[in-house]
C-alpha cells in the first residue's frame, strides 16, 4: 500500500461530459475532481445511467471529455492523456492500460494462452517464445494452468473472466480499468476475481478502477466513490465493511 505521501497516480481534473442537446441535454459529469493511488482498488458506484462508465472511459483514454484535465504520472511527471497527439494516446493506452470488460470480450477462435498472447505481441513487440512463456506464467497464477488450450466455449463464465483478466495483467498494466467485471458471474466466482484484483493492487502497485453496481463488493476495496446527477463523493469508511 502506498504511503500518505505517495504522488496520485491518476488525477481527474474537474471533468465535464454532457450528452445530447436541448431538451434532451444530459449531465453525465460536472466538475468531477478525484485522485487514484498505486496499490489501491477504487470502486465507484452510483445508479443505472449515472456516469459510471462514462467516467471510466474519460480516465482511460477512450471517450473524450468536454472539459478537464487527466493526468497520468508517468517517468517522474505527470502526463496530460488527453492533450496528447491521438497517436501518442493510443502507445500510452498500449503501454500502460489494461482494460477487463463485464462481456469478458474475447476471441471465440483464440486460445485462453492465445487471448494473452496477442496483448504482448500487438502491443510490445514481444517475440513469440516470451509471449507464449509469460502468458503462460500469467495463467498459471490465475489457476488456469490445465486451461490454457481451451478457446471460450470451453471455459465456464468465472474461467473467462480470468482470461479477460490475465489479459489486463500480462503486459504490467499500470492502470487496470474494469467495467461491472463480476455482473456475469456468481458469487463464489465473483470475490475470486475481486481477490485477484486485490493482489495486482498491493501485491504488484497497480491503480486499479472498478465500477459496479454490487455493494457485495465494498469490503474489496480501498476506496470507494458514489457518482449521481453528475457529482462525485467519497463513500465512509464505515460503508466498505470487513471482508467476509
Amino acid at each position: 500500500m502506498p504511503s500518505a505521501s505517495s504522488n496520485p497516480s491518476l488525477r481527474s481534473v474537474r471533468l465535464e461530459r454532457t450528452f445530447g442537446d436541448g431538451a434532451t441535454r444530459r449531465v453525465a459529469l460536472s466538475g468531477v475532481s478525484f485522485d487514484l493511488y498505486p496499490g489501491r482498488l477504487a470502486l465507484l458506484m452510483g445508479p443505472s445511467g449515472s456516469g459510471k462508465s462514462t467516467l471510466l472511459a474519460i480516465l482511460s483514454g477512450l471517450l473524450n471529455p468536454d472539459a478537464g484535465q487527466v493526468l497520468a504520472w508517468e517517468d517522474g511527471a505527470y502526463v496530460d492523456v488527453w492533450a496528447l497527439p491521438q497517436a501518442e494516446r493510443e502507445a500510452f493506452r498500449l503501454r500502460q492500460v489494461g482494460f477487463i470488460f463485464q462481456g469478458y470480450n474475447l476471441f471465440p477462435a483464440f486460445t485462453a494462452a492465445q487471448q494473452l498472447e496477442i496483448v504482448l505481441r500487438w502491443g510490445q513487440n514481444a517475440s513469440a517464445s516470451d509471449a507464449r512463456r509469460r502468458s503462460h506464467a500469467v495463467l498459471e497464477g490465475l489457476g488456469l494452468g490445465g486451461q490454457m488450450n481451451k478457446k471460450p466455449a470451453q471455459l465456464s463464465g468465472g474461467e473467462k473472466q480470468r482470461v479477460a483478466i490475465g489479459r489486463a495483467l500480462v503486459k504490467g498494466s499500470k492502470f487496470i480499468f474494469a467495467d461491472e467485471p463480476t455482473s456475469a458471474l456468481d458469487w463464489e466466482n465473483g470475490k475470486l476475481v475481486l481477490e485477484l484484483l486485490r493482489r495486482e493492487a498491493h501485491d504488484h502497485g497497480a491503480t486499479i478502477f472498478v465500477v459496479s453496481h454490487d455493494s457485495r463488493m465494498l469490503p474489496y476495496t480501498d476506496i470507494a466513490y458514489h457518482l449521481e446527477d453528475g457529482h462525485l463523493s467519497e463513500m465512509s469508511r464505515s460503508s466498505l465493511g470487513e471482508l467476509p
